[in-house]
């Protein structure tokens, strides 16, 4: 429903979920696949986890990008999912 609507579904790096950075971005991709590239992000709410998140900090971005593109994204589709696909949506909610 989200994906038929334009939305954007956010993949939280929860470390109960993925082990790693690299776990999370196969977790992307498998996300994308289902759904489609345009319509995952990146969930960052890392201070609202009962585990702790394989995604600390922003200082990550490089490594997830990097995770991402081996996962098989293209450059395009690792900006999207980094944040294009969320400013998508917010451009066309505000306008």
């Amino acid at each position: 429903m989200i994906a038929g609507t334009g939305g954007v579904i956010g993949v939280w790096p929860s470390s109960g979920t993925f082990h790693d950075l690299h776990a999370m971005a196969n977790g992307v991709k498998r996300m994308a696949d289902v759904v489609g590239v345009e319509h995952v992000g990146l969930e960052t709410d890392m201070l609202g986890f009962i585990s702790p998140p394989v995604f600390r900090s922003y200082e990550q971005l490089p490594d997830l990008a990097s995770a991402l593109l081996l996962a098989g994204f293209s450059q395009q589709e690792v900006g999207a999912v980094l944040g294009g696909n969320y400013l998508r949506v917010f451009q066309a909610s505000v306008g």
